[in-house]
């Protein structure tokens, strides 16, 4: 008979850097089976909220943005940082409004799941929704984003040619298309 799996031990932690862009520290670990495991490294993130955005003839919102680490552009859907003391779903409407001016109605949870539980804090929270109306986008200043909607053959083309290839984000677009 299998043992019972149990969480590990933190002995120790201290804090490798920490600004507005990181939070990194190292932890002193010890696993229940008594092994050592010294640095095991950690990320600290806010939660992330984004939003699967359909139009009333169902083509999805997707916004075209630099992404430094993998330098190119990428389409990707609406969404980013949970602010503290804001609500999930306050935030996916906030950035939805911010990246591509949409205001939306209809909005349903479809899930909160952890974008890398070996070394991340964070959630990712996922919505889906219906625009209602359109205005201009207000990014943020370091922000340059475009925003279109694509139809699902569109998007799957996208997918297949890895120009909407941020993984996250392909997963939130499955799990919201069977839970709307």
């Amino acid at each position: 008979m299998a043992t019972e799996l149990k969480p590990w031990t933190v002995n120790d932690s201290s804090t490798i850097i920490k600004d507005r862009w990181i939070d990194l520290r190292a932890d002193d670990c010890t696993t229940s089976a008594g092994v050592s495991i010294s640095p095991y490294y950690v990320l600290s993130y806010p939660d992330w909220a984004h939003c699967i955005c359909f139009d009333r003839e169902d083509r999805i919102c997707v916004v075209s943005q630099y992404r430094h680490g993998a330098s190119r552009v990428m389409k990707e859907l609406p969404g980013g940082v949970v602010e503290a003391g804001e609500c999930a779903l306050d935030a996916a409407k906030r950035e939805l409004l911010e990246e591509a001016g949409i205001r939306a109605d209809e909005w349903r949870a479809c899930g909160d799941f952890s974008p890398n539980p070996a070394t991340h804090t964070n959630r990712f929270h996922v919505f889906a929704c219906r625009m209602t109306s359109i205005e201009a986008p207000r990014p943020d200043a370091s922000e340059e984003i475009r925003s279109e909607f694509l139809t699902l053959s569109q998007l799957r083309a996208a997918i297949e040619t890895g120009e909407f290839g941020q993984l996250l984000h392909i997963g939130a677009l499955c799990r919201a298309l069977r839970c709307i």
